[in-house]
């Protein structure tokens, strides 16, 4: 992973010209992927105009994760490959913040940087993975990582007490990967790592590899809580009698989209 390097004030080429697109860039402290739905809470001015413009031209803005500085002022190097986001619900609120959500689109390599305007632009490329050489091979990580992801999702709600859910994961192995990315619990390198991969089978490799790790996790986290409850039972308490009742499970299905919301943040 490749930090950029920003260039002097060039201004901007237009979009599509030379196979390349300019981009407005949002340098942020998070990795974005395709198809995670992202809040965000806008209140400097550059990045209100920014906003205003995508909204205006009907064109996406391009997330990038901050290798050294800070998003809040100033100016910050990020690194190369990020994702685009289309804004999807604008909240404009009376002391002129604006509070927008935005969804993950396309991957992009950037070419180039220019600092003309109050915010900064990029010419970019779009980034894509490479056919598989084994289609089998992938479709059966897939696979395990499907199983695995419900299993981790399942067990982690149920550690936060939430409801257990039937998830509507993706089939599709690249889409599946993407999906795996949001929510794992990885530091913001390692996502960005899973964003650049141009590998689908690298991709799930690594998250079989995390998500075996973790459901492990939440396995011996479950029984330790289920220790210390029975351990904290009074002998002396009058005999407890199992129930005839069924409980009943309410099976709330959780979109692709939104298990940023359920789970963690990068």
């Amino acid at each position: 992973m490749e930090p950029t390097e920003e260039s002097g004030n060039e201004q901007p080429t237009p979009s599509g010209v030379g196979g390349v697109s300019e981009l407005p860039l949002f340098p942020l402290e998070l990795v974005l992927f395709p198809n995670m739905l992202l809040p965000l809470h806008i209140f400097e001015e550059r990045y209100k105009e920014m906003v205003d413009r995508c909204i205006r031209e009907s064109i996406p803005f391009g997330v990038v994760l901050i290798s050294e500085g800070q998003s809040v002022g100033g100016k910050a190097d990020t690194f190369r490959i990020g994702c685009t986001a289309r804004i999807a619900r604008v909240e404009r609120m009376p002391d002129d913040r604006l509070m927008i959500e935005v969804v993950g689109e396309q991957r992009f390599r950037i070419l180039d940087q220019h600092e003309a305007l109050p915010y900064r632009t990029g010419l970019t490329e779009a980034l894509h993975d490479a056919p598989a050489a084994d289609a089998g091979s992938v479709a059966a990580l897939a696979g395990d990582v499907q199983r695995l992801l419900r299993d981790f999702l399942s067990r982690q709600l149920a550690l936060l007490g939430h409801s257990v859910g039937r998830f509507e994961l993706p089939d599709e192995p690249e889409e599946l990967s993407f999906t795996a990315a949001c929510v794992l619990p990885l530091e913001n390198e390692e996502k960005q790592a899973l964003l650049e991969d141009t590998d689908t089978a690298a991709r799930l490799s690594v998250e079989r590899e995390v998500l075996m790790r973790e459901v492990t996790r939440l396995r011996r986290a479950a029984e330790a809580m289920d220790t210390v409850a029975a351990s904290s039972l009074d002998p002396e308490d009058d005999e407890i009698t199992a129930s005839d009742e069924t409980v009943e499970i309410v099976f709330t299905p959780v979109r692709t989209d939104r298990f940023s919301d359920y789970l963690c943040e990068n």
